[in-house]
């Protein structure tokens, strides 16, 4: 009787133990790859990205002092990096794509894409800086709130910076 309820308790800290410790190994996984990332675009330094900010596996990270802005989306696969440095920017814009879905009740939109454009001082190219992509994310609505919310704030940052 004594040996069995070991082993039924054993078998219950287990089934405990190993979700969390799944979760911390894949926490430590993305938080060593998002530093690995900001090291390769700012020489080897990662502390330099003073302002950070994680929203729905996005990460954007700016160093103040030279002006360097990097996103990583972790929820593409794989990952999609974006850099550039605002010291090369001549202007910025907010870009929603919306797309209109028509039924017999009612006509509703739904946003697709949600990106920052950054118009390049010497060639005029447009670098997109996308939040929000309705191909690849999870279409659920809550997400393109944060994310829309998330590329509003850095559009004003953005703004500041150029």
């Amino acid at each position: 009787m004594e040996t069995s309820t070991t082993f039924i308790g054993l078998f219950l800290i287990l089934i405990t133990i190993i979700p969390i410790v799944l979760l911390l190994r894949t926490q430590h996984i993305n938080k060593s790859k998002i530093e690995t990332i900001l090291k390769s675009y700012n020489q080897g330094n990662s502390k330099d990205f003073t302002l950070r900010e994680a929203i729905n596996n996005k990460i954007v990270a700016f160093d103040e002092q030279k002006k360097k802005l990097v996103l990583i989306d972790l929820n593409s696969k794989p990952e999609l990096v974006t850099y550039t440095d605002l010291n090369e920017i001549n202007h910025c814009e907010i870009k929603r794509q919306v797309e209109h879905l028509e039924t017999a009740e009612r006509r509703k939109e739904m946003v697709t894409k949600v990106e920052i454009l950054l118009e390049s001082k010497a060639d005029k190219a447009k670098i997109p800086f996308k939040f929000y992509d309705f191909n690849y994310e999870k279409p659920i609505q809550i997400n393109y709130y944060r994310d829309n919310q998330l590329a509003e704030k850095w559009f004003e940052i953005i703004k500041k910076a150029i």
